[in-house]
């Protein structure tokens, strides 16, 4: 295993221990290895569709508007209405018009998409176990929650 420092202090000269790169890298490798933990039991679905699983779930019983999934993704709303398609395609989201606003759909987890989802929340987390190795209850405590108020801060700016 490679050793971590004991201090990330700033330090401008080396970008590898800023917080965007710290963050953008840590991400990229918790998606990569549920993509291929998903992969080795047989499922092949695109990173980008994880997270609408997840908000789908989540909300269920009720149904989102895709206007929420752009806002949370910050992915622009033609991606997501082809993504959207894609997986309403494959199953696992339904779509319906919106009785409140012709221009917004209302979409909904399936029953596939629920089982779907329960495989995906076992690889991602037996993935974050491994991404926690080594690391207190605490230090897990205290990553996500200064991770939440960056988030927080800069999305109220």
């Amino acid at each position: 295993m490679q050793q971590i420092p004991k201090t990330l202090a700033l330090d401008p000269s080396n970008i590898t221990r800023s917080l965007g790169y710290l963050t953008g890298r840590s991400h990229r490798l918790v998606r990569d290895a549920v993509s291929t933990e998903l992969q080795k039991q047989g499922y092949a679905i695109p990173p980008v569709q994880l997270p609408i699983l997840g908000f789908t779930m989540v909300h269920h019983p009720r149904a989102i508007v895709q206007r929420e999934l752009v806002e949370m993704m910050d992915i622009d709303r033609h991606r997501i209405s082809r993504v959207v398609k894609d997986m309403v395609a494959l199953g696992w989201l339904e779509m319906k018009p919106n009785p409140e606003s012709k221009r917004e759909n209302l979409l909904s987890i399936t029953a596939e998409g629920k089982e779907l989802f329960d495989i995906i929340a076992k690889c991602a987390g037996s993935v974050l176990e491994r991404a926690f190795e080594g690391c207190t209850p605490e230090e897990r405590e205290i990553t996500e929650n200064v991770l939440q108020k960056v988030i927080y801060n800069l999305s109220e700016s």
